[in-house]
């Protein structure tokens, strides 16, 4: 069941009553609930400076989230607080593993005067106000009157009256406050808005979840030259923007029994009876001839394959209702397809661990996808476990009339990456130019995507701008 979402009177008195009501012992817990979070994401590898780590610790996040309970506010989840009318998540309290990621990338230092795209819940902004101080500035920004009038209130309730909150498309960042030292965005981004480069002081960053054929990386872009040059990149999955900057990809549904809501990389067409018909169809497996030693490496592989893979589409699952972990197990969710218009010849490749679909007796139970659809997510990590032990190795699984062959395809691909050495999304390298520039490539294989704002070059080698 959705949460119910308390009204713009509500939720501030819920956020003021409820503290000023509870008993010492329960204030107590929730301050160790918050230092436990903290001192998990540090433990788990985070890079946390001290002032964000205190950040983490005294921001109460269950007053931002009050529909969910305070035990669950301290979860390293997400949290979807907003749903739109036909179910799908339009907002949500982002997880703290990305947050932490994404404030490292960010590289807050008191004094900075911040601007956020995506206010959501507040959360973030709060934190942010933590770490910049008194002699700091955060202004966020979000195009949701509802969300923006909840913010403001649970920001009171913290006493976090300092940061600003704007109604607005944040497309258009706020030029009456620019210029910023640092500029984040909390919504999937297909285009990068002029603005967010231009109303950055010199030397500044832009942190951004950046959609690059249908996957999101965050990367942190600095100016070099004639351009900007990722500093650090890290896969994500969060909702997509709205308003003038919004991309062009559809939301579109399959009946059952798929039952499938997903969008196609860069808004390309698909003949939605026929990618039902081949999801319903006979799988084929085809191995990988290299080992994984994680998930990370998994994802690794997909990012990769997607890369390279440039005349195939991205298909990205925003719900399944219907199961969608039957078919594919692992975050991120979504497959390639080829022929996507062709119903004689469409197939569909998805990168799976082997031994996915062959449960032992003793097998653990599917996991349900941290966060919810639409949330978003930090890096995956660990080892491939499952029926039989550790997996070591993984399979493409086709499906549809050219699915055999897609499969075959991009299994052999994979050999490739093994021999380039594993390309990680962390060592991938993004180069922006606005609209104007005429830039070179700069590598034979470097991923080109030309956006009306920008273009972007995406690539494993070293860049020049």
């Amino acid at each position: 069941m959705q949460p119910r979402e308390p009204t713009r009177s509500e939720h501030g008195e819920v956020a003021n009553s409820v503290e000023s009501t509870k008993p010492a012992a329960a204030l107590a817990g929730l301050d160790a609930a918050r230092a436990r979070m903290a001192s998990d994401l540090r433990e788990h590898g985070h890079a946390l400076s001290p002032a964000v780590q205190d950040a983490f610790a005294t921001v109460p996040r269950h007053l931002f989230v009050p529909e969910i309970g305070p035990a669950a506010a301290y979860r390293d989840e997400a949290l979807v607080i907003k749903f739109s009318p036909d179910g799908l998540p339009i907002s949500s309290s982002s997880q703290p593993a990305m947050m932490a990621i994404m404030l490292d990338q960010l590289g807050l230092r008191p004094g900075h005067r911040v601007l956020e795209i995506g206010t959501g819940s507040g959360y973030n902004a709060a934190v942010m106000s933590a770490v910049v101080g008194p002699d700091g500035e955060v202004v966020t920004i979000d195009i949701d009157p509802e969300l923006v009038a909840r913010a403001q209130a649970s920001l009171r309730a913290v006493g976090a009256d300092a940061v600003t909150v704007h109604c607005a498309d944040g497309g258009y960042g706020d030029p009456a406050g620019a210029p910023f030292d640092r500029i984040i965005v909390t919504a999937g981004a297909w285009d990068i808005a002029p603005a967010w480069l231009d109303q950055l002081v010199p030397g500044g960053c832009l942190v951004l979840p950046l959609s690059i054929r249908g996957i999101q990386l965050s990367v942190c872009l600095e100016r070099l030259g004639r351009g900007w040059l990722s500093t650090s990149a890290c896969r994500c999955g969060f909702v997509r923007m709205l308003g003038a900057f919004a991309g062009p990809e559809d939301v579109m549904r399959l009946d059952e029994p798929s039952a499938l809501v997903f969008q196609l990389s860069d808004g390309s067409p698909v003949d939605a009876d026929a990618l039902a018909t081949a999801l319903a169809s006979e799988a084929c497996d085809e191995p990988v001839p290299t080992t994984l030693a994680s998930l990370a490496e998994l994802a690794d592989l997909d990012l990769w394959l997607t890369m390279t893979a440039g005349r195939l589409d991205r298909l990205t699952v925003l719900a399944a209702p219907g199961g969608w972990l039957s078919l594919a197990p692992l975050p991120p969710f979504g497959a390639l397809v080829s022929n996507a218009t062709d119903a004689h010849r469409l197939g569909i490749g998805m990168l799976l661990p082997v031994g996915f679909g062959q449960p032992a007796d003793d097998a653990p139970a599917e996991p349900e996808p941290e966060g919810g659809p639409g949330a978003a997510h930090g890096p995956a990590s660990g080892t491939l476990a499952g029926p039989g032990g550790p997996w070591t190795t993984a399979a493409v699984r086709g499906l549809g009339p050219g699915g055999r062959a897609l499969a075959g395809r991009l299994a052999a691909q994979s050999d490739r990456w093994a021999e380039l050495g594993r390309p990680a999304s962390s060592e991938m390298r993004v180069v922006v130019w606005q609209a104007g520039d005429a830039p070179n490539r700069p590598g034979p294989d470097w991923l080109m995507l030309r956006r009306p704002s920008v273009t972007i070059a995406a690539g494993w080698s070293g860049a020049s701008v």
